[in-house]
């Protein structure tokens, strides 16, 4: 039941109750009233004489006598018969010296008096009813914004703000709101300024942990195993020595592939050296060879100009991405697109695994992640999955004026 047809159902009961206690004393005071007539004519009846004595004028002029010889019937034109009777009482009127008291005027001037106030009284309902309409549908109105602005806010859109109402209660609660969604506002922004410089830390240290690795333990594999290979031209050595030689290069070797594969998940050296189409390709080709699974790459030949921070968020969002299928999608192949349309980098990771109905809403970190970067990019980030359909992952982020630097397309 709506909160208008509560207050309405109260109000009509109050004015039911208030009705039937205002008709109640008024018309114990009109049959007061009438009796008290009738009791004061009865006094002049007797007083008179009977009617046949007295000229015609004075019989006819005299109000609630009648003569019994006219034979009056006591019903009043117009008025109820429960309503008379009420009023009169018994039906049978007084009879005094051949007079007849008879209060028809009186209770056909009661009924209407009674029908007036009704209806003035139905008047002022009706107009009391019209002005709570409006003064509910208004609150309600208000309250309507602010349900939407909470779902507005409950979606993310902490931007949402309320107008000022010219009810003092409706504008506190306005003021209430603006307040609490400019301080998740804050906190949001804080958060996001937050996770942004963790985002780059976390970064700045997988650059300088990789670059270490690079310049330290990939030059010391890299010594053993030239080491082990000059080993085999001793002519001092046997050759079940020299077997082992050639089986410890191998593993050297084999420790050198993982390595560069940890670098590159570390940080994209290629990417510095070689721009960012060439890291998305590469990363592409690394996916595949490590994961098993077949990936399309669909790249235009020109990208825009990144700085190196949007790069390395690009960089990630992608790596996650197809991480997240490899792990998570149990689908046979991913495709990976990006392209530049209505001034925007349109990027997107399709799968044909088993897809989900519950996505993003039980996402995990990794996703969290992505939404981070996708938002430090000032881009949008959309998950589109549905059970049995596969899942993709779309972002858009707007390029204003931006320059264009060679890609390709794979």
């Amino acid at each position: 039941m709506t909160v208008y047809r509560k207050i309405s159902l109260s109000m009509l009961a109050v004015f039911v109750v208030v009705y039937l206690l205002g008709a109640l004393l008024y018309l114990q005071q009109a049959r007061h009233d009438v009796a008290r007539e009738m009791a004061g004519v009865a006094g002049l009846a007797s007083s008179l004489g009977e009617p046949s004595t007295l000229p015609a004028s004075v019989v006819s002029g005299v109000r609630h006598l009648k003569p019994v010889a006219d034979g009056v019937n006591g019903r009043v034109p117009g008025v109820p018969g429960w309503f008379s009777a009420l009023m009169a009482g018994e039906p049978e009127r007084f009879v005094v010296n051949g007079w007849q008291v008879d209060p028809a005027d009186e209770i056909e001037e009661i009924w209407e008096g009674f029908v007036l106030v009704s209806l003035a009284y139905a008047v002022g309902m009706t107009l009391c009813f019209v002005a709570l309409y409006a003064m509910v549908r208004s609150g309600l109105r208000t309250l309507s914004t602010v349900a939407e602005a909470m779902k507005d806010v409950s979606e993310g859109q902490l931007t949402s703000r309320l107008q000022p109402r010219p009810e003092r209660e409706l504008d506190a609660l306005v003021w209430r709101f603006n307040s609490m969604a400019e301080a998740l506002e804050r906190e949001q922004q804080t958060v996001g300024r937050l996770l942004n410089e963790l985002l780059q830390l976390q970064d700045r240290e997988r650059e300088q942990i990789a670059r270490v690795l690079h310049d330290d333990l990939g030059q010391y594999l890299t010594g053993i195993r030239a080491q082990s290979l000059s080993l085999l031209y001793d002519p001092e050595l046997g050759e079940a020595q020299k077997n082992r030689v050639r089986d410890l290069a191998g593993h050297c070797e084999t420790v050198q592939k993982h390595f560069r594969h940890l670098l590159q998940d570390l940080h994209p050296l290629v990417m510095e050296q070689l721009g960012l189409a060439s890291a998305i390709r590469h990363l592409a080709e690394q996916w595949q060879q490590l994961s098993g699974l077949e990936c399309h790459l669909s790249m235009d030949e020109q990208l825009p100009a990144f700085s190196g921070e949007q790069q390395t968020h690009l960089y990630r969002f992608l790596q996650e991405a197809l991480n997240n299928v490899s792990r998570h999608a149990q689908a046979s192949q991913a495709t990976l697109s990006v392209a530049s349309v209505d001034q925007a980098l349109s990027v997107e990771v399709r799968d044909d695994g088993v897809g989900s109905d519950s996505l993003p809403g039980n996402a995990g970190l990794g996703v969290r992640s992505m939404r981070e970067r996708a938002r430090c990019l000032g881009g949008e980030f959309q998950i589109l999955s549905r059970l049995g359909e596969g899942t993709r992952v779309r972002l858009a982020v707007p390029l204003p004026g931006l320059a264009v630097t060679t890609g390709g397309v794979i």
